[in-house]
């Protein structure tokens, strides 16, 4: 569980929403918040999303553009209604989801009754304020990804602006595949500067990560990159096998790992087999010595006798 923990940056971001009962808006928004680098909104159905009887919540991201610097599927959140008159009976739902590509957020429809919420006795709404707390916990490699990724922004080839680091990358694979330039020509500026710039990340990620180097965290993340890519569908055949290549060593790796775990089992049973063994030979020696030392003392003559009786 500790190791778990250590894999993310977690933060806490409480909303105290005044004037509950007036709130008009069908949906009504937080301010912006920051955890782990990536901007963070909440939002609530104050009547209910499609539902008359509860109270919806979710959790967005705050800015789309960090969506394109790497954020994951490894965002774990929960949100919570307080009960201010007793912390213990709070409403807290927590959950684990992907933000790639959820405009509307991730969270919970039916979260909680209004008629508990409009029920003074209660403690969820007091002077008419409701306090609600979010937590999120954003894996650290995707932290990281979002640190190496943020820099200067360079035109390229007049199709979009990308960042000045994969700019090279970019011009050396069009150069040997130009269908990669011609494959966009009918996209979207937006659209072509998403491609190209999650092409350049997972050229970059190539280019300087070593195989020897990545953990689980680093292949999940090099998964992440190239199933995004696949979305622009852009001419990856001469890229595809090489990608391919690395989860195969991660692969073989794991293979590896787990015969060399077999063997460290195997290795453990002979160990203590040998110690069980070497046991039994001191006891065969001792029983033995008995058994010696028994027959020395016994006289066998008496075995041939006729047993007899006693007359008096």
């Amino acid at each position: 569980m500790k190791k778990e923990e250590d894999d993310f940056v977690s933060g806490t971001f409480t909303w105290n929403i005044g004037q509950f009962s007036k709130l008009d808006a069908v949906q009504h928004y937080s301010e912006v918040f920051v955890v782990g680098g990536f901007k963070w909104q909440i939002s609530i159905f104050p009547k209910g999303n499609n539902t008359k009887e509860y109270l919806s919540m979710y959790l967005h991201a705050g800015d789309s553009s960090t969506l394109t610097s790497g954020l994951s599927r490894h965002v774990k959140f929960s949100l919570t209604v307080v009960n201010q008159l007793d912390r213990n009976k709070s409403i807290k739902t927590s959950t684990y989801k992907d933000f790639r590509d959820v405009p509307g957020g991730w969270g919970f429809r039916e979260f909680m009754f209004l008629s508990e919420i409009r029920d003074l006795s209660k403690g969820y709404l007091v002077n008419d304020n409701v306090i609600v707390e979010a937590e999120v916990s954003v894996r650290k490699g995707d932290i990281r990804f979002l640190e190496k990724e943020t820099g200067d922004l360079i035109d390229f080839k007049g199709l979009g602006r990308i960042e000045l680091a994969f700019h090279p990358l970019l011009e050396e694979v069009c150069l040997s595949h130009p269908s990669l330039i011609e494959c966009q020509q009918k996209r979207s500026r937006k659209f072509v500067e998403c491609a190209f710039t999650t092409l350049g990340r997972l050229l970059h990620f190539l280019k300087t990560e070593k195989v020897r180097d990545l953990n689980q965290d680093g292949y999940e993340s090099l998964q992440h990159l190239w199933e995004e890519l696949e979305t622009f569908k852009l001419d990856l055949v001469w890229l595809q096998p090489h990608v391919e290549s690395v989860f195969g060593t991660q692969n073989m790796a794991g293979r590896v790992q787990r015969m060399r775990e077999d063997v460290n089992i195997f290795e453990n049973e002979i160990k203590n087999r040998r110690a069980i063994l070497a046991a039994a030979e001191v006891d065969f020696e001792r029983v033995k010595g008995v058994l010696m030392k028994a027959e020395q003392e016994f006289k066998w003559g008496h075995v041939d006798s006729v047993i007899g009786y006693p007359l008096a």
